[in-house]
């Protein structure tokens, strides 16, 4: 883990993205497997491998991303929220961050408190009907908002998350294929036999920095499979570069 301390003397809203960020999926059951594209030839995995991850005495599914084991703890609470586990720091009751709603119904809103001065919000801004691996579903809006910057999910309550919008409307990350209660959907090829041949591409990853905003100081961690050249860049919410923190 390598973890960079930046200094400056405005304090500003810093909004990261990950290359392979922890995916958040549902339906949650042993042995479903999801594979997404993030282009330019990068795919992201991860599938539920544990059905009693045990944290804090509480019971989770264990998503296993490919490339660290079962590195994320998820569960459905009894108020049918979706939630990860998050680290000892995170400001949220038992460390759980939302990020979906089972059965989500159009205006369903929640927060979460990342640390910033305004809780980002999460709401279900559009339902429409979609054909997803020959299947049709009913896809679900999710805007997240940061106050500075938005972003947009669109979810299934059968296949979950579908994919990825950044706030120009760019799509980052998309459903490539899945295996849902046993059955393959899509890329089966990849999904059954491939995971092997591109684990090496799967170790990079950038988490949102913290505090945010901040003033002075804030610390982004990242994760890297081996030793090379570095560069991190700040945009602003025009996709501006703002500066090259990183490059060496």
């Amino acid at each position: 883990m390598n973890n960079i301390n930046l200094l400056t003397v405005t304090s500003i809203m810093l909004v990261t993205t990950c290359l392979i960020q922890a995916q958040d999926v549902a339906p949650l059951k042993l042995g479903n497997v999801w594979v997404y594209d993030y282009g330019d030839g990068i795919l992201g995995r991860g599938e539920v491998v544990d059905s009693s991850f045990i944290v804090d005495s509480i019971k989770y599914f264990g998503l296993a991303e490919g490339y660290f084991g079962n590195d994320r703890a998820l569960r459905l609470t009894g108020a049918n929220y979706f939630v990860m586990k998050e680290d000892s720091t995170f400001p949220e009751p038992l460390n759980e961050r939302i990020y979906y709603k089972k059965n989500a119904q159009l205006g369903d809103t929640w927060q979460i408190n990342y640390g910033h001065p305004v809780p980002a919000i999460y709401t279900i801004t559009d339902t429409f009907p979609a054909i997803t691996f020959d299947t049709l579903v009913t896809g679900k809006l999710l805007n997240e908002n940061f106050g500075l910057v938005e972003w947009d999910y669109v979810w299934t309550e059968e296949f979950g998350q579908l994919s990825q919008l950044n706030w120009l409307g760019e799509l980052q990350y998309y459903l490539k294929g899945c295996v849902i209660n046993g059955r393959v959907y899509d890329d089966t090829a990849f999904i059954v036999s491939g995971i092997d041949d591109i684990t090496s591409f799967l170790s990079y990853e950038l988490f949102y920095n913290y505090p945010n905003p901040f003033n002075p100081s804030t610390t982004i961690k990242y994760n890297i499979p081996t030793e090379g050249n570095v560069r991190l860049i700040v945009y602003n919410s025009l996709g501006e570069v703002v500066g090259e923190l990183v490059n060496e």
